[in-house]
C-alpha cells in the first residue's frame, strides 16, 4: 500500500522525494520513483543507485536539504521543476537543482532527479 497521497501534484511528489532521501526514507523515496527506476534502483551504477547515494552523502555531510523554487517545462505527461539545495545553516548550497517528473498510470513520479 503506498504512503503516497492520492493525487498528489508533482511539486508535492517532489517535495516529498527529496524529504525522503534527507530524513534516509528509502521506502518512502523508492515510491516517488518511476517503475522503471524502482526496478533498477539497487544496480550499482544505475542512476537511481547513483541519485540515493549522492542524497544522502550531502544530508548526512552537509544537512543539506531542498525547497521548491519554480516551475520549468511543463506539459500533461512531463514536468521539470527547480528545487534550491540548502545548507545546514539555511544558506543557498550552489545553483538550484532540476527533477522531472512524468505521469505514470495516472500519478506522477520521479524520472530523473538531480541532489
Amino acid at each position: 500500500m503506498s504512503k503516497l497521497p492520492s493525487n498528489a501534484s508533482p511539486r508535492a511528489i517532489a517535495q516529498i522525494h527529496y524529504d525522503a532521501v534527507v530524513s534516509n526514507n528509502k521506502d518512502l523515496w523508492l515510491e516517488t520513483l518511476t517503475s522503471n527506476n524502482r526496478r533498477i534502483y539497487n544496480t550499482k551504477g544505475s542512476s537511481p543507485y547513483f541519485w540515493w547515494e549522492t542524497g544522502r552523502k550531502y544530508a548526512e555531510k552537509y544537512g543539506v536539504y531542498y525547497t521548491f523554487l519554480k516551475v520549468g517545462e511543463k506539459s500533461e505527461r512531463r514536468v521539470k521543476l527547480f528545487f534550491t539545495r540548502h545548507n545546514k545553516d539555511g544558506s543557498q548550497r550552489g545553483m538550484p537543482v532540476p527533477i522531472t517528473l512524468v505521469l505514470e498510470n495516472g500519478e506522477w513520479r520521479v524520472d530523473q532527479a538531480s541532489y
